[in-house]
């Protein structure tokens, strides 16, 4: 029996490179678009396609040079719309209207958990907003993933935060709610296994919540070393210079959102990462060495 064919957008980012894992994992033919002729996909069993995703030709093209009738779709504020909302939100209507052109049976949309109830400061979520509407009124059929903030930005150098033996920083260290992007792939097969149950609904994905004490000490277990929980930059900074994230946090860090729990997502994806489960899965510092030794 032949698998689904199933293209995902921005697939060598933070999230589509897991979404791709994950997809893959599940038993589905797995394409990924890459600006790059040379790109590590092939090496990971995901069929690269040269596409530049926020052009509308690429993108019919990507269509129709693979055939998938099923597409996760992908926007990115920060980098390929350069921090402009209008830009990302024209990103994800040509996605939308290209799915749509090419007859999809299933498109799941990446937003963000609560998207509507953040402050006019977080301008970063005012496209998901827009687009979430959009989709709905497109007529493609679709589902929609919300999910809170990543486990994977503990390690992330390309914003100043590598992961490294010994210590583990973030931007707050309040309690938080947090999910792996891998799990974020693993909700999408779900959801287009099972298109009776999910066309025209939305999932939050939140898998585990805590503070970077309770992060710090997972890493531990993990690691068997003793780990500092360190915030990112001071408060005061965060307010300063990263506006948008500030505020954002200052959401994620109220008692009253996300709104969403681990509980009820756990109804969906029972075994979810916690923050042990992701620094296992995850594997290793920054530098390359491996966070559990083999001694």
């Amino acid at each position: 029996m032949a698998k689904e064919k199933v293209l995902v957008l921005n697939a060598t980012g933070k999230v589509g490179r897991n979404v791709c894992r994950a997809l893959l994992d599940a038993g589905f033919e797995v394409y990924g678009t890459t600006r790059s002729e040379n790109s590590p996909l092939a090496s990971q069993g995901i069929k690269p396609v040269v596409c530049n995703y926020t052009i509308r030709y690429d993108l019919d093209k990507a269509f129709k040079e693979t055939g998938a009738k099923k597409v996760f779709v992908i926007t990115d504020y920060f980098g390929a719309a350069k921090s402009n909302a209008d830009l990302e939100y024209r990103q994800g209507q040509d996605a939308i209207d290209a799915a749509k052109a090419a007859g999809v049976d299933h498109l799941i949309f990446m937003s963000v958990a609560d998207a509507e109830f953040f402050n006019e400061h977080v301008k970063h979520l005012k496209a998901k907003v827009a687009l979430e509407k959009y989709v709905r009124e497109s007529g493609v059929p679709y589902s929609i993933l919300r999910p809170c903030a990543f486990f994977e930005n503990f390690d992330d150098p390309a914003n100043w935060n590598p992961l490294k033996k010994g210590v583990v920083k973030f931007l707050t260290e309040q309690d938080c709610k947090y999910c792996a992007t891998y799990d974020i792939g693993r909700s999408a097969a779900i959801q287009f296994k099972n298109p009776q149950e999910w066309l025209g609904k939305t999932l939050d994905v939140i898998a585990w919540q805590g503070n970077l004490s309770q992060v710090a000490k997972a890493l531990s277990r993990v690691s068997g070393v003793p780990v500092k929980a360190k915030l990112a930059m001071p408060k005061f900074l965060r307010k300063l210079f990263l506006k948008d994230l500030h505020h954002m946090f200052l959401y994620y860090e109220d008692e009253n959102g996300p709104r969403g729990t681990p509980q009820e997502f756990k109804k969906v994806l029972p075994d979810a990462m916690s923050a042990e489960d992701w620094f296992r899965f995850h594997g290793k510092y920054s530098n390359g060495e491996k966070i559990v030794s083999e001694k």
